[in-house]
């Protein structure tokens, strides 16, 4: 008789079947969600005809076969590559880590790369000068005459390499004019194209000799007695 009684209870209240989630059983009316289930489905069918659920399928034939789209600082590196696709990465994996590289180690590089340049510069300029010493007992009277005598941006461009503060030494020993365009006692007719060529990259930058040579000349021809 216990057995019948329990029968009947099963048949009655029916159980979620063990293979089925319990979001599609509906305990109220002791059935299975049909549209819960069939669009679900739907969804992982059109999951599985998308590739979505599955990198491998976007895995490239070979490493070589990565199509990735790269900063014009950084090289597609082949031994990456090669780690990565041993490592099973798709080719939106593989563009991340270079994505992450650009957005990360660029700058961290960038920065090494100027610090090291600026004490290469430096460099320069103590060996000019004799001594760290000898620069920095000259380096105010560089700023002054430079401010005094060049323009802003061109001072500026000079102050940053080691050859422009050189330059500027050698312009301020030999007392050359300045190139801020200001009025002076000279007022020669020559004046205006003299000091556009002394605003020159190849006077005031690459001081280059035959160049330099003619500018001094116009001025001594300009003023001789100056």
């Amino acid at each position: 008789m216990s057995n019948t009684l329990m029968n009947t209870a099963n048949e009655t209240n029916p159980q979620v079947p063990d293979w089925l989630p319990e979001k599609f059983w509906d305990a109220a009316t002791g059935s299975v969600r049909t549209e819960a289930l069939a669009r679900s489905y739907n969804e992982l069918e059109r999951l599985m005809s998308s590739g979505a659920h599955n990198v491998a399928a976007r895995l490239p034939d070979g490493p070589d076969g990565y199509e990735l789209d790269v900063d014009d600082l950084l090289n597609v590196d082949a031994d990456v590559n090669q780690r990565l696709y041993s490592a099973g990465f798709s080719n939106e994996q593989a563009q991340l880590v270079y994505d992450l590289a650009a957005e990360h180690l660029l700058p961290l590089v960038q920065k090494i790369t100027s610090e090291a340049d600026d004490n290469v510069q430096m460099n320069k300029v103590l060996e000019h000068f004799g001594g760290a010493s000898r620069f920095e007992a000259v380096r105010p009277q560089l700023r002054a005459w430079g401010q005094a005598n060049l323009k802003p941006d061109v001072f500026q461009t000079l102050a940053g390499s080691a050859e422009g503060v050189i330059a500027l030494h050698t312009m301020m020993q030999n007392r050359e004019p300045g190139l801020n365009g200001a009025s002076t006692q000279m007022g020669g007719a020559g004046e205006a194209d003299l000091k556009r060529m002394m605003a020159d990259p190849r006077y005031w930058r690459d001081r280059e000799p035959t160049y330099v040579s003619q500018v001094r000349e116009g001025f001594r021809q300009l003023y001789p007695d100056a």
